[in-house]
């Protein structure tokens, strides 16, 4: 993840990024969520889950947003390298999974069977529209889950809110904000009991940093 400025402004963007410094393109699918019959969005034309195909989470992007930006640093789930915070703010219909503010991190989580898992390979919360046209223009990454391609979708910029908790490291301030969301994302189904590997590796422009998840599936 990366910040143009200390807090989310009229002018700023927040970026959120699952990279790589090996990345060298695409596994699995990268589709568009303008492609006809393929998108499904909610009255704020915000893109739901469901236009994965997946389990039914709305306001997807400005619900991670919120998620990621409802903890001071300390115990931000962003800022966390090994997983030890990765429960933290986790609501009951999904498992979001987050990137880093640069460099490497190896999480190990423990999630329950059947919890729907979303994030984004990469993502954008912005006001300028030309900034998420160049920002997924360049973005390229993989996600895999057993070593196998998960398949990808791209969220071009829509209207997005959140909401934000003083000291955290997203919006750096507690307040409510509005933005264009845009970016990379993929949901998985819930998990069978058990160790299941997760790794997110991708780049945009210069940036670059890799996140691998260790989930321990509960019963």
């Amino acid at each position: 993840m990366t910040r143009r400025s200390p807090s989310v402004l009229a002018v700023a963007c927040t970026a959120a990024l699952l990279l790589s410094a090996t990345a060298c393109g695409t596994a699995g699918s990268i589709t568009s969520a303008r492609d006809s019959g393929k998108a499904s969005q909610n009255a704020s034309g915000t893109p739901t889950a469901s236009a994965f195909g997946g389990e039914e989470i709305p306001d997807l992007q400005g619900r991670w947003w919120t998620w990621a930006a409802s903890q001071p640093t300390a115990t931000n789930p962003v800022r966390d390298r090994t997983g030890v915070h990765c429960a933290v703010g986790q609501s009951d219909d999904v498992w979001f999974v987050a990137g880093t503010f640069g460099g490497v991190a190896k999480r190990a989580c423990t999630v329950p069977a059947g919890r729907p898992i979303a994030g984004p390979l990469l993502n954008l919360v912005c006001s300028d529209r030309e900034q998420c046209e160049e920002f997924i223009a360049a973005a390229e990454g993989e996600v895999t889950l057993d070593g196998a391609p998960v398949d990808i979708r791209k969220f071009e910029a829509q209207p997005i809110r959140y909401t934000g908790v003083a000291g955290n490291p997203v919006t750096q301030q507690r307040g409510r904000f509005t933005g264009l969301g845009c970016g990379l994302w993929f949901t998985l189904p819930g998990l069978q009991p058990g160790v299941h590997k997760l790794s997110i590796d991708g780049a945009s422009g210069g940036l670059e940093l890799s996140v691998e998840y260790t989930l321990t599936v509960t019963a």
